[in-house]
């Protein structure tokens, strides 16, 4: 399901990320060369873990035809490290896990959303999935200040959800499907396309056919391609695959506590 690549060229640390990431040049194994964002195990809370979670994500929300690059594994080889300069990624490399996670780079003329940005009329329905994946997969990191969201007129790319599917880890926790399971979207600023999606028609059908087309045995596809080098994180990425079929099974619910916040 992701393909495996291999880095050959570090181009920049990357100028924001809490994880220290960096912009690398990769090879597939047809030799041809893509950039690359990149994280490293070391970099995150929860090692590989969080990477495991960023690949979920990015699976799923494939999958929903919502706009995330497209993710790579990325093989860091000992010739490759040892040639890195002096700096806060080639000490978080050294002590990483050898597989990092990496995303195709976004180009240059997206711009990361801020408050003022507009929602079009075009962006709507995605902002709408963009809002019910993350109430879903309970990922916190799409605010104001952190939006973790690029735009390029009506185009948006979705990036960093390395702290989603986390639920287990909050106490009092409650599934997006009974109210209040997306209370939290409700403080101002908390989610981006909450205030500009407030009292706007949302046509949520289209939104609910792509949760129930995720099969059974399509989720089990995100189990088994799930690395073997990052099997620490099979309890973690099987929760969160938990997660999504009572979600899918319950979307209904789920939709309805969407339209509570937004009201």
């Amino acid at each position: 399901m992701v393909e495996r690549v291999r880095a050959v060229e570090f181009v920049k640390e990357a100028t924001s990320g809490r994880t220290g990431p960096a912009i690398l040049v990769c090879e597939d194994e047809d030799d041809e060369r893509i950039e690359l964002f990149c994280k490293l195990s070391a970099g995150c809370d929860e090692g590989v873990r969080n990477l495991a979670r960023e690949l979920l994500s990015a699976y799923l929300a494939a999958d929903l035809e919502l706009p995330v690059p497209r993710p790579y594994l990325v093989e860091l080889d000992p010739v490759f490290l040892d040639v890195l300069p002096e700096g806060r990624f080639r000490n978080v490399a050294g002590r990483s896990e050898y597989l990092a996670f990496g995303s195709l780079r976004v180009p240059n003329q997206f711009s990361i959303w801020t408050p003022t940005t507009s929602l079009t009329a075009e962006l709507v329905e995605t902002a709408a999935g963009i809002l019910l994946f993350d109430g879903i997969i309970q990922n916190p990191d799409r605010r104001s200040e952190n939006p973790n969201c690029l735009v390029r007129g009506g185009d948006v790319r979705i990036i960093d959800h390395e702290l989603a599917f986390t639920h287990g880890l909050v106490l009092g926790w409650r599934p997006p499907w009974e109210p209040g399971g997306m209370r939290s979207f409700e403080t101002p600023g908390f989610h981006i396309f909450r205030e500009p999606l407030r009292g706007l028609p949302i046509n949520y059908e289209p939104i609910s056919e792509r949760w129930q087309n995720i099969s059974d045995a399509r989720l089990e596809e995100y189990l088994d391609a799930l690395p073997g080098e990052w099997n620490d994180a099979r309890a973690t990425i099987q929760a969160g695959i938990d997660l999504i079929k009572e979600a899918r099974d319950r979307i209904d619910g789920c939709i309805d506590e969407m339209r509570r916040i937004l009201q």
